[in-house]
């Protein structure tokens, strides 16, 4: 890696200044387990916050919400979302995702709140989506999923959304071995908690996997072991002050079918994160250096990255909370670069306010300023409010901005896709820029009841997309270009009610015109009208019985060619509890054996799984 700038250094030094001030931020003590976890977030301000009360939109997919869709990876538990799509990646090459018409990598993943490397191994569709394959769900406390522009607070990465991972923290000592098959994906995983003693705490979880090729070695699929593991350990310096060291490593050995060649691809991942914490009487701060290497062992290729934040929060007063911060990022290498340059250096500053005039109303304003020492600098600003009508009802607004530099491979790949077809890179490319806002209507008609209607629109300059090249034959190459503008204007309505006797309704319909203005097509990965009907059943009395159906509909698909689609799938899942100590459950997805190539529906899918807590 080459050596800094005297610039990086000094941004480097700002960072570390700002983390050990008097005054500052950590992650509200990253108090996650402090509160009701149904009701805070973080990751939509990065203070925790009631969901009643942030601007933007966002959705909480809890412990039990993983376990009653019987979920095998994020990924499974990510299909039933609001306004959120996953085309399969058929396996070990990441998943293509589209928020609100924002597409992969316009979304980023964070764990804990800390920015997860992105490999691009896999051109306009990995991103940093691979992390979802990696995770043990047993270590899942929840997942938060923030729609629209998050420029303001997380920069580059974060226009179309985010979706945070958020891990337990280690309680009392327990030994957990789980074991799941299925149509795509063996695997067994161990999750060891040491609990609290005296100062330290541990958690370490294991997982062993074999992707299977479920079509019978058909082109397309990725299929082979892969392993992972994970070590978590806090030591609490004193009351007030906090270390947490994460040491990670993920190795892969798979094979990939293409139509006209096998290939082997042999990979894998070390990453190690150390994160300081403290608080003093009216604020709480946090310093996060993170540490990635990627290595291709098949074409021997490395991919790096650093990053460093350092964050502050003061309560300035009863009414009004100050929240900033400051982040350096490096990225050095590339799995597919052919020639031009493979490093990159950014950072940024951020602030935040977070003021309350009087019960009713809520305001939260705030800007980013983001440096790329090869596209120059960009500022994202926020504003979001919430008005309280009463206890049951509120409006909320919220307008933002945000940009994504181009990738490396972006600018400079130069991919073979199974011999298909090649994709290549554009040093000519543009940074994308996108601005977008929202209103929503939430109301709670009693216990029983909640509802919420949004109206979205976000326009984006310059969006990187994938086109096909003139000539060739069946397969064409391909290479990434800017779109001019693009524009996404939607309306989501999501509806949840308990019907008693352990029955429990919800669902979600959004409408989405996703297109390109200066040609009027549709944009790719994006469907007109989708629905979600989900009902679930959980055994009133000893609570050790549940189902979970739910049915998925699109209407108006379209997957980049100028064919769209229909269709729907229907899933259940059946789960059996003993105690806190055993569970098993087996469950199917597209029931009816949907076959909708362009949708990624291929087939009949099902699962089964145990899991023994000891």
């Amino acid at each position: 890696m080459q050596k800094f700038s005297k610039k990086s250094s000094l941004v480097l030094t700002l960072c570390i200044l700002s983390a050990i001030s008097s005054s500052g931020y950590a992650a509200e003590k990253d108090s996650l387990h402090q509160y009701n976890l149904d009701e805070y977030v973080v990751t939509a301000t990065r203070t925790a916050l009631t969901q009643k009360e942030v601007p933007q939109s966002v959705e909480v997919i809890t412990k039990a919400d993983i376990q009653n869709v019987g979920a095998i990876s994020v990924r499974d538990v990510l299909k039933t979302a609001t306004n959120l799509h996953i085309d399969d990646g058929g396996g070990g090459h990441g998943d293509q995702f589209t928020i609100r018409g924002s597409v992969t990598n316009d979304i980023l993943i964070l764990v804990n709140g800390r920015r997860i490397a992105g490999e691009n191994i896999y051109p306009n569709g990995s991103s940093n989506t691979r992390i979802l394959d990696r995770l043990n769900l047993s270590n899942v406390e929840r997942i938060e999923i923030v729609r629209g522009p998050g420029g303001a607070l997380y920069g580059s990465d974060a226009q179309g959304g985010v979706i945070n991972i958020i891990t337990k923290k280690s309680e009392k000592p327990e030994f957990i071995i789980g074991m799941t098959s299925g149509s795509r994906e063996m695997s067994n995983y161990y999750h060891l908690d040491t609990g609290r003693d005296n100062k330290f705490s541990a958690v370490l979880d294991a997982n062993f996997s074999k992707l299977r090729n479920f079509e019978g070695k058909a082109a397309g699929f990725t299929y082979g072991p892969k392993q992972s593991y994970t070590l978590d350990m806090d030591y609490d310096m004193d009351t007030k002050n906090r270390l947490n060291l994460v040491l990670d490593y993920d190795k892969e050995n798979l094979q990939y079918q293409g139509t006209r060649s096998i290939s082997q691809r042999i990979q894998n991942r070390k990453t190690a994160a150390l994160t300081y914490e403290g608080e003093s009487t009216n604020s709480k701060y946090s310093l996060t250096s993170t540490y990635s290497q990627f290595e291709n062992e098949t074409n021997n290729k490395k991919y790096k990255f650093w990053n460093v934040e350092a964050r502050d929060s003061i309560q300035t007063a009863t009414n009004n909370k100050v929240t900033f911060g400051t982040e350096f990022r490096v990225t050095e290498g590339s799995a597919y670069v052919a020639s031009g340059s493979d490093r990159a250096e950014q950072y940024a500053l951020y602030v935040q306010d977070e003021y309350r005039a009087g019960s009713k109303l809520l305001f939260i304003p705030s800007i980013r300023y983001d440096h790329h020492d090869s596209f120059g600098s960009h500022t994202s600003p926020n504003l979001g409010a919430t008005y309280f009508i009463d206890d049951n009802s509120r409006f909320k607004a919220n307008y933002g901005s945000a940009y994504r530099s181009p990738s490396v491979d972006e600018l400079y790949g130069d991919f073979s896709h199974g011999g298909m077809f090649t994709v290549y890179g554009n040093p000519d490319l543009k940074p994308e820029k996108t601005r977008g806002y929202e209103l929503s209507y939430e109301h709670e008609f009693n216990d029983d009841t909640s509802t919420k209607i949004t109206y979205f629109k976000n326009k984006k300059k310059d969006a990187i997309s994938m086109v096909e090249l003139p000539g060739g034959g069946m397969f064409k190459d391909r290479r990434f270009v800017n779109i001019d503008r693009t524009s996404s204007e939607g309306i989501e309505f999501e509806i949840k009610h308990n019907l008693g006797n352990g029955f429990t309704l919800s669902g979600n319909y959004n409408w989405l015109d996703a297109k390109d203005e200066s040609t009027g097509e549709r944009l790719s990965y994006s469907a007109r009208n989708t629905y979600v009907a989900k009902l679930q059943w959980t055994e009133p009395v000893h609570k050790e019985w549940s189902v979970t159906a739910w049915n998925k509909w699109y209407t108006d698909y379209h997957d980049g060619s100028t064919d769209s689609n229909s269709g729907n799938t229907f899933n259940f899942v059946v789960n059996k509890r003993w105690g806190d100590k055993y569970r098993a459950y087996a469950g199917i997805d597209n029931l009816f054996d949907k076959k909708i190539t362009s949708m990624r529906y291929s087939g009949r899918l099902w699962r089964v799984g145990a899991e023994m807590t000891f």
